[in-house]
C-alpha cells in the first residue's frame, strides 16, 4: 500500500475502535464497542496484508469501508442523526474513495 493509503486506513482504524469505546461509555452499547473493534483489527489486519501484498491491502480496507459506509448511509437515513452516523459515513466513504483509488493507481 502507498503511504497515504496506509495512513489514513491506520488513522480511519484508530477512529472505528475509538468510536467503538465511546459508544460503549455514553451509551452502554456493547455492540457498537464489538463492531468498532473488530473493524478496526480488521483494518490493521488489512494494513499490515498490504505491507507485503498492497493489491490485497487495498481490496480489504475497500471492502471493510464500503461495507461500513453502507451500514452508516442507512442508520443515518433513518435518524438524521450526524453523530454517529453521519460521522462514520463521511470517514468511511472518504477512506473508500482514497484506498479505492490508490487500488486504481496501482493497477496500472
Amino acid at each position: 500500500m502507498n503511504q497515504i493509503s496506509n495512513f489514513i486506513s491506520k488513522i480511519y482504524g484508530i477512529l472505528l475502535i475509538a468510536g467503538g469505546i465511546m459508544g460503549f461509555v455514553k451509551a452502554h452499547s456493547k455492540m457498537s464497542l464489538l463492531t468498532g473493534a473488530i473493524s478496526g483489527i480488521l483494518v490493521f489486519i488489512s494494513c499490515s496484508i498490504g505491507s507485503k501484498r498492497p493489491k490485497e491491502g487495498y481490496l480489504y480496507v475497500s471492502t471493510v469501508s464500503l461495507i461500513l459506509a453502507v451500514f452508516f448511509a442507512l442508520k443515518f437515513k433513518a435518524t438524521h442523526a450526524f453523530m454517529p452516523a453521519g460521522l462514520m459515513l463521511i470517514l468511511s466513504t472518504t477512506t473508500f474513495v482514497i484506498v479505492g483509488l490508490s487500488f486504481l493507481q496501482a493497477k496500472k
